[in-house]
């Protein structure tokens, strides 16, 4: 396997008094067999250990691990998005992952193996240029005993992407050029996929589990922020949409975050994989 045969993918992940987690992701993605990889890490400033992890893996280089740390800066900032974005300007690659703090990918091969099968889909579609955002689907994490695998959707995006971040890969060209939006606190990436979607940029699905998501992030509980930011995102596209969505929210999602905040730990993860989606 050469190098000049598989593009340079940029991994960036973003990271804040993240300790527990941090080892995690740097693992994945140090791990992964593709062989050709720069790996950036964003810090905001840590104070819990954070930082130091880090530079542990810069300085020892161990060598069960295939990839090295090749950028990382630590200063406060404005955001998560605003992290995102010094991760993407010194991303040198063609391709970028966001897997932040506490995400990973989910097997050692995935990089491979996702763009494998996006070469085999080219082949089929004739060519399919144009493609900026590769996507597979993802396993929800809950907690070790419970976890579920979440089918992304081919369908279009254009009032919210279909599919985890942390499972996409995106044109880095494209990426650069319109980068996340820092007035968003949550929503950040679904303005972006929305917006380049309905510019026209291609979308592409592949059959492959990319990333393992842990549901501590930032926009995976509701919040009436949340609400006014994928509000203020639909209403471009459609000025009724965001009338369906905030009927969506009131009747369905915020009485069930309500419910499922009174039980106890062990038996709402249960509870979520039971009755939570199979897709996206």
């Amino acid at each position: 396997m050469k190098n000049h045969n598989y593009p340079k993918i940029s991994i960036i992940t973003v990271v804040y008094n993240d300790a527990i987690h941090i080892a995690d992701t740097i693992e994945s993605v140090l791990s992964q067999d593709y062989p050709n990889i720069q790996y950036i890490i964003i810090d905001g400033n840590s104070t819990d250990g954070t930082k130091q992890i880090i530079q542990n893996y810069i300085d020892a280089k161990p060598p069960h691990l295939k990839h090295c740390i090749d950028k990382f800066i630590s200063e406060k900032d404005k955001g998560i998005y605003d992290a995102m974005n010094k991760g993407i300007d010194l991303a040198t690659g063609e391709w970028c992952n966001f897997m932040n703090s506490g995400d990973r990918f989910y097997e050692h091969s995935t990089i491979t193996k996702c763009f494998e099968k996006y070469k085999e889909a080219l082949k089929v579609d004739g060519g399919g240029g144009g493609i900026s955002v590769i996507y597979g689907n993802s396993d929800l994490f809950y907690d070790a005993l419970n976890h579920k695998i979440i089918y992304s959707h081919s369908q279009n995006h254009k009032y919210h992407h279909r599919f985890i971040h942390q499972s996409a890969f995106i044109d880095s060209k494209v990426m650069k050029k319109y980068r996340y939006d820092t007035n968003f606190k949550i929503a950040g990436d679904t303005d972006f996929f929305t917006k380049i979607f309905n510019k026209g940029y291609g979308f592409k699905k592949i059959d492959l589990i990319v990333s393992v998501f842990n549901l501590n992030g930032i926009s995976s509980a509701p919040s009436f922020q949340m609400l006014q930011e994928e509000v203020k995102i639909t209403y471009r596209y459609n000025r009724f949409y965001p009338i369906f969505l905030s009927l969506k929210y009131i009747t369905c999602i915020l009485p069930r975050f309500v419910l499922r905040s009174m039980l106890p730990k062990s038996l709402k993860n249960k509870l979520r994989v039971i009755f939570s989606k199979n897709s996206f």
